[in-house]
């Protein structure tokens, strides 16, 4: 029988695996990536988590604490960074964790709602050895916790109302670094991205800062083309530098008007100025004077 609860719900994904399977093979690669899940369940259930299932390189974990979740998420960062057992033969590896706390769903044995569409975005937009949290599992912390946050960004996703803040958990010791929240040091940069495609156009800039362009109908910008991934790139406004954040299979190809071209892949880069991108394949693959829904223009303007 189908139950509500609010838990604390953490994803955490093997960044760049597919590297990993160009490096090894694909046996070896795949015998890795089992034991890194292993290790990570294992980590999950000394902090009394509780290990939903694993998806393809990702692991999917509730906590009924806010602090377990954080203290669970910390002990596979560190354990990750200081080197996978056993495993010197292998190139370095990497994870990222998003963490939400939030009402679920709970039917045999798994979990659904939106929380857990919220978690997966969150953890898409982790780089590698980095903890995202929204604003929800850090309200949901103890009152003595003291945990090192830093201030990310507001998104919006589509189909979920309002915005989610997000804020990265500091991993390593910070007694001697400064956390500055980038919410005060954006008030002092004003600019905005203008983004055209076909007739949707949208400003990226305080108000909304930040935008998702894939496959699948809940991203911002929805391209219905075989090569663009579900959640191809994001367009993020970092305190008045956007940047363009691929998280796809095929790339993203960047074509200022006054540089040089720029190709992105698992990787991110600033828009500046104005020109146009390209999703998952480039200039050339356009026939002549074709305007394809995988293009978006772009401006960069300066208040």
């Amino acid at each position: 029988m189908a139950k509500t609860k609010s838990l604390s719900i953490l994803f955490a994904d093997i960044s760049k695996s597919s590297i990993l399977y160009e490096t090894v093979g694909d046996q070896a690669a795949q015998e890795a990536i089992g034991n890194i899940l292993n290790l990570l369940s294992d980590l999950a259930d000394q902090f009394t988590g509780n290990v939903i299932k694993t998806v393809g390189d990702a692991i999917i974990c509730i906590f009924d604490s806010a602090d377990n979740a954080i203290r669970a998420a910390k002990s596979m960062q560190e354990t990750m960074i200081c080197g996978f057992p056993d495993a010197t033969h292998l190139p370095p590896i990497n994870i990222h964790i998003g963490i939400h706390h939030g009402p679920v769903v709970i039917e045999k044995g798994d979990i659904f709602g939106d929380a857990v569409n919220i978690t997966a975005r969150v953890a898409d937009y982790a780089n590698p050895r980095q903890i995202v949290a929204t604003r929800a599992a850090i309200d949901s912390l103890s009152e003595d916790s003291n945990y090192y946050k830093k201030y990310l960004s507001a998104i919006t996703a589509k189909n979920i109302s309002g915005k989610i803040e997000l804020f990265e958990i500091i991993v390593e010791d910070l007694q001697m670094t400064m956390v500055i929240d980038s919410r005060k040091l954006s008030e002092t940069l004003r600019s905005k991205l203008y983004l055209k495609t076909g007739t949707l156009e949208i400003i990226v800039d305080g108000q909304k800062p930040m935008i998702s362009i894939g496959r699948e109908d809940f991203n911002d910008i929805v391209i219905h083309c075989t090569w663009i991934s579900r959640t191809h790139a994001y367009i993020e406004d970092r305190n008045g530098i956007f940047m363009v954040k691929d998280k796809s299979t095929n790339g993203t190809f960047i074509y200022p008007i006054d540089s040089e071209p720029i190709f992105i892949k698992k990787g991110e880069h600033p828009l500046v100025g104005k020109g146009v991108i390209i999703f998952g394949r480039d200039i050339r693959a356009h026939k002549n004077n074709e305007k394809d829904s995988d293009t978006i223009e772009y401006h960069v303007e300066k208040e």
